[in-house]
């Protein structure tokens, strides 16, 4: 009997989809600067490529998002990016040359780009609006996923090559748009009266405020992007290899793990806007940590404060858009976030730093890095003042 949505149960569907998306992400997120470097590229090329693949996240992401939310559905967006990522990986495997790599790179930003928000889209109605709190409870298992992932894939590059990189990505895209099948097809909403930008503007109009927090998202994804494109050939740079950023890079996952389940808890008893704001000043002090310790061994330890921000911001931004958006715009607002965290955000961080970390070195990098991320505290303390974020939420029976 094939595998379907009728044969798998909702909640198991949910969470291995996490899972298999934490493979996917392991694969090529810590050893993406390493994988252009060993194609011949210099950090500048590496941050323009990066700045690309963002600029096509840009392109993409409020596309796929009004398309999955008001045509052809969450799963079959999620589909049809897992198999055009899938191609373009492979494709960027085998291509030579700068102009065809940075071609390639384009190309798979603009598919990839469709999974992490249908996938959270999925899990949030899943979840529903009373255990939406609970969205941190079945994320971790991507980053157990994306931990043990790490480890495995840095070990596996140390021997082979950094080069076999997106090969491994694209076995685990394959793998999504298999069990993808195991998720029930969802209806989408046709918006009547849209305007002119359609579910997005349809978005900020349900949220007036969410322009503020889009702010906030922008200043601590560019410190972000800044520090985490350049960490590997920080560790590179002081003699480590690709064993030592997968085992930092695991570390980091490792640690979400029980950050995540915590988030469900503190997001009730601490409200949104706090958690948010810990989560900035976690990350700021890492990335200063990261700028003044040379020590390569010390520095791949250090990602458990990656790990720790990471899972407060993640969970808690998602969780953010559950509670100020309708569900018939869910798809919409977490594409919509990507696209400034992950697009905007990563053409600033990853193209300035570039230019940064080969003029000027590591320590002006991540302490620029580290000020953006308080700077997006501050944004974000601003941004959600509003008491369905900024206040605690009553206590609900959570999702084991």
């Amino acid at each position: 009997m094939s595998i379907s949505h009728r044969t798998v149960a909702p909640e198991t569907s949910v969470k291995f989809l996490f899972v298999l998306f934490g493979v996917a992400v392991a694969s090529f997120f810590p050893f993406l600067a390493l994988f252009l470097s060993d194609r011949g590229l210099t950090p500048g090329r590496i941050g323009i490529v990066i700045a690309a693949m963002a600029l096509a996240r840009i392109a993409a992401n409020p596309v796929w998002g009004h398309v999955a939310d008001t045509t052809l559905g969450r799963r079959s967006v999620l589909r049809t990016g897992a198999l055009g990522a899938t191609v373009a990986a492979i494709a960027l495997f085998l291509v030579e040359g700068y102009v065809p790599i940075l071609i390639a790179a384009v190309v798979f930003a603009g598919f990839s780009t469709t999974t992490g928000p249908n996938i959270d889209a999925i899990a949030l109605t899943h979840l529903g609006e009373e255990r939406m709190s609970d969205y941190g409870r079945i994320r971790a298992w991507e980053s157990l996923s994306y931990g043990v992932s790490c480890f495995a894939i840095g070990a596996f590059l140390e021997v082979s090559g950094t080069e076999w990189t997106m090969v491994v990505y694209g076995v685990g895209s394959l793998a999504i748009l298999a069990w993808s099948a195991t998720v029930a097809p969802d209806r989408p909403t046709r918006l009547e009266e849209h305007g002119r930008l359609g579910a997005v503007g349809a978005a900020f109009r349900a949220a007036p405020r969410f322009w503020e927090f889009l702010i906030a998202v922008f200043l601590v994804w560019t410190g972000f992007n800044a520090a985490w494109n350049f960490y590997a050939l920080k560790i590179d740079s002081e003699g480590g290899g690709p064993l030592l950023v997968g085992i930092g890079t695991a570390l980091g996952g490792l640690v979400e793990v029980p950050m995540m389940r915590w988030t469900s808890r503190i997001h009730r008893s601490w409200g949104l806007r706090k958690v948010y704001v810990l989560g900035c000043g976690i990350y700021a002090l890492g990335f200063l940590l990261w700028g003044v310790i040379e020590d390569p061994t010390i520095v791949s330890l250090l990602t458990v404060f990656e790990g720790m921000g990471f899972a407060l911001l993640f969970t808690t931004s998602v969780v953010v858009i559950g509670r100020i958006l309708p569900p018939n715009l869910y798809s919409t607002g977490q594409s919509t976030v990507s696209t400034v965290g992950f697009g905007v955000a990563p053409i600033v961080g990853a193209g300035v730093g570039g230019f940064i970390f080969e003029s000027f070195g590591d320590v002006t990098l991540y302490v620029g890095a580290s000020l953006l991320a308080l700077a997006g505290g501050v944004g974000a303390w601003i941004a959600l003042s509003d008491p369905v974020v900024a206040h605690p939420q009553p206590e609900v029976a959570p999702v084991l």
